[in-house]
């Protein structure tokens, strides 16, 4: 059976900070971790704590379908790097097998880059070891609005947009800064393959009256769009300048966007089943073709 063009799991819908089991656990406990699979390409978004299912489940599928390849590319493609995004990364189980070849992709935040901010948070006296210590064999690339990373069967590349590409890429991924979150903000991605499927995730993020436009621009016509809904708006006036969005903001966005299905993530740890529920039924009568993420859930296109 042929894989599809573009599939993505979830594996951590939770915001912050991992949710506890007296809040329920029907939507899940882990925080933000996408996987997203481009043909055999495999893409991993953030690594919250769902990373740790994540990375188990997919060593144990390189090691049965891949047994036979000298190296196992993974890409993981970083959005910021708040705690909630990185705190499974140590524990990301193909970091310690000598087949994988891990690309780290993400934006400078600030004056940290990406390759700075890994190595010093999988180090002691963080962490027992540092990336050093490890089997696997590393690589830092950094994002940037404007650079692509074009997928190919058995390849990447980072390129400036403005080059010149032929046209025989697979899939290809390109960025947008989000300047709403604190700190020096987040990317948003947008996952398009040569046979026109669309994916944008876009967390961490706080709309604006009217809807963010640069964001509507940058989702439009997308088949599947992952939007930040933290809050509910009743509680929203406490935590403006959070930067995080509520279920009105992201489903604004999804209308304005015309995408066909849009995905509530970032979940408030606080949450319980009850208010999620809730908040989901709401999101539907304003953008009927919304679901609030669920830990497992799987979308294909």
């Amino acid at each position: 059976m042929s894989k599809p063009a573009l599939r993505v799991r979830i594996y951590g819908a939770r915001g912050s900070y991992s949710s506890t089991s007296n809040h329920g656990t029907s939507f899940g406990v882990n925080t933000t971790c996408f996987r997203v699979d481009l043909g055999e390409q495999i893409l991993i978004v953030d690594a919250g704590s769902g990373i740790i299912n994540c990375g188990g489940e997919l060593l144990k599928e390189l090691q049965r379908e891949r047994a036979d390849r000298a190296e196992w590319p993974v890409y993981l493609l970083f959005t910021h790097m708040h705690i909630d995004h990185l705190a499974g990364l140590p524990f990301f189980a193909p970091l310690y097998s000598p087949k994988s070849d891990v690309h780290f992709i993400g934006p400078q935040i600030l004056d940290y880059k990406l390759e700075e901010a890994v190595r010093t948070f999988v180090h002691p006296p963080f962490f027992p070891v540092g990336i050093e210590d490890l089997p696997f064999r590393a690589n830092f690339h950094e994002m940037a609005e404007n650079k692509a990373i074009y997928l190919y069967k058995d390849r990447f590349e980072l390129r400036p947009l403005i080059e010149k590409i032929e046209p025989d890429w697979l899939s290809r991924i390109t960025s947008m800064r989000n300047y709403t979150h604190p700190k020096g903000g987040s990317f948003f991605y947008r996952f398009e393959t040569a046979a026109g499927a669309i994916l944008v995730i876009a967390t961490d993020t706080e709309g604006f009256a009217g809807g963010d436009q640069r964001l509507i621009k940058f989702a439009k016509g997308a088949d599947i769009l992952l939007h930040d809904a933290q809050y509910d708006p009743g509680e929203y006036g406490m935590m403006q300048g959070f930067g995080h969005s509520t279920y009105e903001m992201a489903c604004e966005v999804a209308e304005k966007a015309e995408v066909k299905k849009l995905v509530l993530v970032h979940h408030d740890p606080r949450y319980d089943d009850e208010k999620l529920r809730a908040i989901e039924k709401k999101a539907r009568e304003r953008f009927a073709q919304t679901l609030l993420a669920v830990e497992g859930m799987e979308l294909t296109l």
